[in-house]
């Protein structure tokens, strides 16, 4: 009796060891499996390395000052949006030179500030006025401004500057960096703001968005809705 008890006690106790074994060998795996999802789901869900934001912003800044000294100083020899008339003696511009428009892009492609993005904004703006005088959404009497711009400069949405050298006074605020994406706001003060975004290419930031040539900043169709 007692060896059959000595020996059933043996084989429990076998079994726990077993069990135990089992159990302990399953665990290292269970904690290695979770340890590969939570390191994979870091890595997915990661906006973008680590950066220098200080480093950045820097140069953001140069980015910015750079380009409204060019355009301050340097000008564009094309105008992107010249109007012109079907003849000569006409008070109305009916349509916009899309021709000179393509020379003021690839002007502005090679001073290397301007990303892709800009340089189709700017296409389709022209392409917008060029229909918009056609059918007569938009109305642009010659000494006049167009009835879907206001008067002011798109690069600035401003008439005047502070100062001459304005583009050496400029600060950025507000600035959100994901991945090679940047947005932020410019201002040179006085409760001045002006949207940009930028996009880094080849280690580069260009300007892929400028507040006053965004589409929804002109009054489209205000001549057609308005006239009567």
């Amino acid at each position: 009796m007692k060896t059959n008890l000595a020996y059933s006690t043996s084989l429990v106790l076998l079994i726990l060891i077993i069990f135990s074994g089992c159990h302990s060998n399953s665990n290292p795996d269970k904690k290695d499996t979770v340890t590969k999802t939570t390191t994979t789901n870091t890595i997915v869900t990661q906006i973008a390395p680590k950066q220098n934001i200080a480093e950045d912003s820097i140069l953001l800044t140069n980015l910015v000052k750079n380009l409204y000294k060019w355009h301050a100083t340097r000008k564009l020899k094309y105008d992107g949006f010249r109007p012109i008339k079907v003849n000569p003696a006409d008070t109305l511009f009916k349509a916009i030179d899309l021709e000179e428009n393509q020379k003021a892009i690839n002007e502005l492609k090679t001073t290397g500030l301007f990303a892709d993005d800009f340089l189709k904004d700017y296409r389709n703006i022209a392409v917008r006025m060029d229909k918009e005088l056609r059918d007569g959404s938009s109305l642009w009497v010659e000494g006049d401004l167009p009835t879907f711009n206001d008067d002011v400069d798109e690069w600035c949405n401003c008439q005047d500057e502070p100062v001459d050298d304005y583009w050496s006074i400029i600060k950025l605020k507000d600035i959100s960096i994901n991945g090679n994406h940047a947005q932020f706001k410019w201002t040179w003060g006085d409760n001045f703001a002006y949207d940009v975004k930028a996009v880094n290419e080849n280690s580069n930031w260009k300007i892929s968005y400028l507040q006053g040539f965004d589409m929804k900043a002109y009054n489209w169709g205000w001549w057609k809705e308005n006239k009567n």
